[in-house]
């Protein structure tokens, strides 16, 4: 007669029983004997409905925790105008408020590497108004990558969950 542990719905050990004696604890309930490791023996009373619900839910709440990792990109040129830097400043506030890391991307292009520094101020001007009001900060500072000119910002909240962690 092998002995299994039985774990009861609430998750208390009920102790190491027979088979037989398992079954008849989770009849008795109204419940079903699930199988939680095979190779110690383990077994729970439990609802196997509510139970793959419970999982389910579990897979859902993971999933969704994943998908907050994106990473939005904004592209500006040096030629780009100040009513288009004004739009994507509202784009950039926007994927910052839905707690989206912003990473912001300047290219230049044949003779417009000579205007470097016109480029940094460019940026700088932008995000500058894009973490207006305190609702980012600036991750990664402006630097060349080739002939790009890229910055990172991240938003306050994604900063405060970060250090409850």
């Amino acid at each position: 007669m092998a002995l299994v542990l039985l774990i009861g719905e609430d998750g208390e050990k009920l102790g190491n029983v027979s088979m037989e004696e398992a079954r008849r604890i989770a009849k008795e309930a109204n419940k079903n004997l699930v199988l939680k490791d095979a190779k110690r023996n383990v077994y729970r009373i439990a609802d196997t409905g509510k139970l793959k619900y419970e999982q389910k839910q579990q897979k859902k709440q993971q999933k969704a925790q994943r998908r907050t990792h994106k990473v939005k990109e904004i592209k500006l040129r040096l030629s780009t105008d100040t009513h288009d830097i004004n739009t994507k400043t509202k784009r950039i506030r926007e994927f910052l408020r839905k707690g989206l890391k912003t990473k912001v991307t300047m290219q230049f292009k044949g003779r417009q590497m000579a205007f470097k520094n016109v480029g940094l101020e460019k940026m700088n001007a932008l995000i500058a108004l894009a973490t207006e009001g305190g609702i980012a900060t600036i991750d990664k500072a402006p630097r060349f990558e080739g002939r790009s000119l890229v910055a990172f910002l991240v938003p306050i909240k994604a900063i405060n969950q970060k250090s409850h962690l």
